[in-house]
């Protein structure tokens, strides 16, 4: 609404000017020149009149004078009709520039504007999809489309935001039984898998990530994670290998470089501390059937070591669900929550065991939790603990 007021003031204010260009010269002449002209000629007539009584001028001399005044007169009057004529014709023409004015514009304006945004109010514009909204108009799209490898990954995607890790695995293997040799679709789905197991690597995420280098040997992504299941293998000189090949394929600038870079320092403070004697700390856990049976398998128990004296965050920690809990972990440099605090800097700890639902690291609601006595770290103990 708020586009046709402007284009009405813009239309009338371009006809206010048009009046006042065309019309301001007719009535700037407001003298009525008929008028002027008879009376002028009757007093020269008048004129001429005392002049032939005062015996000025002879009867002859009058009667010319009189013959050039009247035809003096009859060319004037007819310059001012045509004077009136013109001022008539240029208000037929100022009338008929004023109507077409209008009409002209809104045909070229109409003609000018895209039908879309003129056949719906800005109100009504399309909002965007959510993430739910938007896996339904895939998986509809895939009905009829069900061999778009393209598709099928956009939807895995979609529904691994969503936390549906099932149906993200599923479409991400639609996608990948389509086009097997798509680098970029084995990296993500091997990186979906990774996410889904907690950061474990199985053998499919394995596969996927050599399969990746083997099309493309040199692709960053693929040598990330070929570094990372490195590193949970412990053969960190593979890692740096690996992820020095990563760096150079990387541009210079890239923010995927700048945290290579800083991933390969860690690494190498890693290498380092591993020339240092490294302390650790065994905890042998038995949990009762009575804790078991009143527990969810999905819960978990969190198993770490935190100063005797001092703040009460832990140093090193390891949390694992119930139902894959083996009954003894051991806690080391490796498993320290700080870089710079690591197990190892400690003289006296304490173990702590505390059974979650929620796995949060501060203490909640229906938790249960189990102390040690305090321990030497260099003794590099074994510490029994029972949760009943």
């Amino acid at each position: 609404m708020s586009l046709y007021l402007w284009f009405a003031l813009i239309v009338i204010a371009s006809s206010i000017w048009i009046i006042w260009f065309l019309y301001r010269p007719l009535k700037s002449n407001d003298i009525n020149l008929e008028g002027s002209n008879i009376a002028l000629g009757k007093q020269k007539l008048l004129e001429l009149e005392q002049d032939l009584h005062q015996n000025l001028i002879d009867e002859k001399q009058f009667n010319q004078a009189k013959e050039e005044i009247s035809t003096t007169l009859a060319i004037e009057l007819q310059q001012v009709s045509n004077i009136q004529n013109n001022a008539s014709n240029n208000t037929w023409v100022l009338i008929l520039i004023l109507v077409l004015l209008p009409v002209v514009s809104i045909g070229v304006y109409q003609y000018l504007t895209p039908r879309s945004n003129m056949s719906q109010p800005l109100e009504s514009a399309e909002k965007p999809l959510s993430l739910e909204q938007s896996a339904n108009k895939i998986v509809q799209y895939l009905q009829t489309n069900e061999d778009d490898s393209e598709a099928w990954k956009m939807l895995g995607l979609t529904y691994l935001e969503l936390g549906k890790l099932d149906l993200s695995i599923e479409a991400y293997e639609k996608s990948y039984q389509i086009n097997p040799e798509d680098p970029r679709l084995l990296v993500e789905y091997a990186s979906m898998m990774i996410s889904a197991s907690d950061n474990q690597f199985s053998d499919k995420s394995v596969k996927l990530i050599k399969q990746a280098l083997e099309i493309e040997p040199n692709a960053p992504d693929a040598l990330y994670l070929a570094g990372m299941f490195a590193v949970s293998q412990q053969d960190f000189n593979l890692a740096k290998g690996l992820w020095q090949r990563a760096l150079n394929a990387l541009l210079e600038g890239s923010i995927d470089r700048v945290a290579l870079v800083n991933i390969l320092s860690e690494l190498k403070a890693v290498e380092v501390s591993k020339d240092t004697p490294e302390h650790s700390i065994s905890v042998r856990v038995d949990v009762s059937n009575e804790v078991l049976k009143s527990r969810s398998s999905e819960d978990f128990i969190m198993i770490y070591v935190k100063a005797a004296k001092g703040r009460p965050m832990p140093i090193a920690i390891k949390k694992i669900k119930l139902k894959d809990f083996t009954g003894q972990v051991v806690l080391t440099d490796q498993d320290s929550v700080i870089q710079g605090n690591q197990l190892s800097r400690h003289d006296q700890v304490i173990a702590v065991v505390r059974i979650s639902a929620t796995g949060s690291a501060m203490r909640g609601v229906g938790d249960i939790q189990v102390l040690s006595k305090v321990i030497n770290v260099a003794d590099n103990s074994t510490v029994h603990l029972s949760v009943k």
